[in-house]
């Protein structure tokens, strides 16, 4: 049975949200490129230490550091870019260079559970995508550190067994 990748049905959601990320990933990766930082590679100590003043944020065990943009704001929206498109450029504990899309993904729990949370956040989402059928939530928020302030609280109103995380991406998508 062959299906349609742009169905809205159940299973065409996924598709269809997948090809719009597939989409989105030559922006992403240009604006990355535009701070001089690239995606994956490791600062040596003068260039993390050139970050003193970088914003340090906490997620989970994990520290991480806010890269400033060229223009020394906080990268999140580029001119042009709407809120639920914003990106961040950290640097882990390593110094290696990643990208978040500021994006908490929460699975493992009712979609109902997750909505409810939402009500109870005090930080706003500027994106909220629920699949249902797979369980699965997409929250997305304007800045890395919103992020990192809703999945804590968002651990702390779901069950102990839910699954909450930022994804952090080190490496580009390359088109086979």
């Amino acid at each position: 049975m062959k299906t349609n990748p742009f169905d809205r049905t159940a299973s065409g959601a996924c598709a269809a949200a997948l090809l719009a990320a597939v989409l989105a990933l030559p922006a992403v990766s240009a604006a990355a490129a535009d701070t001089g930082y690239a995606i994956g590679t490791r600062l040596s100590q003068a260039q993390q230490a050139a970050l003193g003043g970088a914003r340090e944020v906490q997620i989970g065990g994990q520290a991480y550091r806010v890269l400033p943009d060229t223009d020394s704001k906080p990268r999140t929206l580029s001119s042009g870019a709407s809120a639920a498109e914003a990106t961040s450029l950290v640097v882990n504990a390593r110094g290696v260079v990643g990208e978040s899309r500021n994006e908490v993904l929460v699975s493992r729990v009712p979609v109902q559970a997750v909505q409810q949370a939402v009500g109870q956040l005090g930080i706003r989402a500027v994106s909220v995508q629920y699949y249902d059928h797979i369980a699965i939530s997409s929250l997305r928020f304007a800045s890395f550190e919103d992020t990192a302030a809703a999945r804590e609280r968002l651990k702390s109103l779901l069950p102990a067994d839910a699954g909450v995380d930022v994804p952090v991406r080190y490496s580009k998508s390359t088109v086979r």
